[in-house]
């Protein structure tokens, strides 16, 4: 944990700011290793250990469903730790859009579920000046691995739901595959929203119900028994069935006539662009959730309406999937909301 970051943080029970209490290990680098954080308001306390600061809510905040989302998740990020950053940004760019990562230059941002902190480095490649990457499970142990190096980045282990966040801190936040593995995908965008300035934004990349009418039929039922599966076996099942996977999508890429005859060959396309082990990691991720939900548009639109904000930007990605750019109220007079035009 670094210290320049405390400004952005706040008790994850009563919202008041937090300071170093007690610092038990600092290193050369500017992180923080061990340490004891101590809310201004009621005096809860919170550790820093391994570099980053633990600001999970008690155990009457959390649910079996959530911790066991972010154990499972917590395990493949650790065990995906490693990443090619071409194959990364391209994939980040997709799931970005309708931004664009050169928006995130000049940024202060949340990376909300932040898993093992690729994104987190990309942003801060493309100019972020400050990102906190928030996740809670223990990915944040390969995500502080991957990130040390940075002084742009602060990783934090804290829960979406009970967000350790002061408000209108950030210029712009991202949650990229995130709040769809949430029970309750719209409570987790509300709770996050109010530490986004007046004037920021807000990309979210969900799954979609429209165009996925084959997974939801077929892939969502095996779902449900593979996320109680022991994650040491269903890791070496996802390897098996990834190869075919990866084939078919590596044909997608290579005859783009066939794929127009596929289904899903737009996404297979797009697939057959990256290595094995990013094509093996995906499919692992989608065999391991507990919960996943597909959203409609509608569902899509509600999300964001019932925060209070409204959708500037809206793409059917891949034809199976929401890019969402959602930006607080609109704020003036009609007259200076339409240019001043009449």
């Amino acid at each position: 944990m670094r210290r320049g970051f405390l400004d952005l943080l706040a008790c994850p029970a009563c919202g008041a700011s937090l300071a170093l209490a007690s610092v038990d290990e600092e290193a050369g680098d500017g992180h923080v290793i061990g340490g004891k954080l101590v809310c201004a308001s009621a005096g809860h306390t919170f550790p820093v250990a391994g570099g980053v600061a633990r600001l999970l809510p008690g155990a009457a905040e959390r649910s079996a469903a959530r911790d066991q989302t972010a154990q499972r998740f917590g395990y493949a990020w650790k065990r995906f730790a490693d990443f090619d950053p071409g194959q990364e940004r391209t994939s980040m760019a997709t799931w970005f859009s309708p931004h664009a990562l050169a928006d995130l230059a000049g940024t202060t941002v949340l990376d909300a579920g932040c898993g093992m902190g690729r994104h987190a480095v990309l942003a801060v490649q493309h100019g972020a000046r400050r990102v906190v990457g928030l996740d809670l499970g223990d990915a944040v142990d390969a995500a502080f691995a991957n990130t040390r190096h940075l002084s742009e980045v602060c990783i934090v282990q804290g829960d979406i739901y009970h967000p350790p966040l002061r408000p209108a801190v950030f210029d712009a936040a991202y949650a990229l595959g995130v709040l769809h593995h949430l029970p309750d995908p719209a409570r987790g965008f509300a709770r996050l929203v109010p530490a986004i300035r007046a004037d920021g934004w807000f990309q979210v990349w969900l799954y979609g119900r429209e165009g996925n009418g084959w997974i939801l039929l077929l892939v969502n039922p095996i779902r449900r028994l593979s996320a109680r599966l022991p994650l040491g076996p269903l890791r070496m099942l996802c390897a098996g069935l990834g190869v075919p996977v990866f084939l078919f999508a590596r044909l997608a890429r290579s005859a783009p006539w066939l794929a127009a005859r596929m289904t899903y060959g737009e996404y297979l396309r797009w697939l057959g662009g990256f290595g094995f082990r990013k094509v093996y990691a995906i499919a692992f991720d989608h065999a391991l959730a507990p919960v996943a939900h597909y959203l409609s548009r509608v569902e899509v639109e509600d999300l964001v309406a019932n925060a209070g904000w409204r959708i500037a930007g809206l793409e059917h990605s891949r034809r199976m999937s929401w890019g969402v750019d959602a930006r607080p109220p609109a704020r003036g007079t009609p007259e200076e909301l339409s240019g001043g035009r009449a």
